[in-house]
């Protein structure tokens, strides 16, 4: 259990990562602000983590982070704690991230710095920095969960680039199909995306809530070992209003 929580804690927002797609920005149609709330499981099993995920915008700029902890037993095994944000421009053509960040404990432990003009990307951990080509809907980890939310269900590109703090990773995309997922929040109408990278390293499956904004409710991640690690939604608030257990 302990290298499942630790490559979740590398890559968590590989949970979804590669689980949404570039898409054209309709900013009207995407919530303020907001909050979403997941119960973090291995397989069927129980509780092991919480990831909260929140965003804020104004039509022209953007903030979202996801805070992820280990609970219960997990946390005297093994207490993770880590702070993901990302930050950068609402445009006409989608999300344009300026900068992304891991911190563990507090720390900086990765940065991913955005340069537009010489379509490059910067890559910082450990004191070493790299840079890989930066293409026009390339997006972060998290600016990534928006973009089914503000794309309005726009059509799927076959394959996309991803951005972390370590690198850029290409994956394929493909819908399939709608469904009435259970959640601790209760039932909810969904779309299904399944995403799988190039390499083979991992499968990720993707939950959209149909009638709350196609907003990610469920992630499911199957990694290169047949290891499974699912986030489901406990609590969804958009502004003041609260779905789940917090209403």
């Amino acid at each position: 259990m302990n290298a499942l929580l630790l490559r979740a804690g590398r890559r968590l927002a590989l949970l979804v990562l590669m689980a949404v797609m570039p898409m054209f920005a309709q900013a009207a149609d995407w919530p303020a602000s907001g909050e979403i709330v997941y119960q973090i499981t291995m397989g069927d099993g129980p509780q092991i983590g919480e990831a909260r995920h929140s965003w804020s915008h104004d039509g022209r700029q953007y903030r979202m982070q996801t805070a992820v902890r280990t609970v219960g037993l997990a946390a005297l095994i093994k207490n993770l704690h880590y702070v993901q944000r990302s930050e950068g421009e609402v445009t006409a053509k989608g999300l344009r991230p300026a900068r992304f960040s891991v911190e563990r404990e507090g720390k900086l432990a990765e940065l991913a710095e955005f340069d537009w003009q010489r379509k490059l990307v910067a890559h910082t951990r450990k004191g070493r920095t790299r840079e890989s080509a930066l293409l026009a809907n390339d997006q972060d980890v998290l600016s990534l969960w928006h973009q089914v939310s503000i794309g309005n269900g726009r059509p799927l590109p076959g394959t996309l680039n991803v951005v972390t703090g370590r690198k850029a990773a290409d994956s394929t995309l493909a819908w399939v199909g709608d469904e009435t997922v259970e959640l601790p929040m209760g039932r909810i109408k969904a779309r299904r995306l399944k995403a799988r990278a190039v390499d083979g390293s991992m499968e990720i499956e993707v939950w959209f809530a149909a009638e709350q904004h196609m907003l990610p409710v469920r992630i499911r991640m199957t990694d290169d070992d047949g290891e499974v690690l699912d986030q489901r939604a406990s609590e969804l608030r958009i502004g003041e209003a609260t779905t789940g257990k917090g209403s």
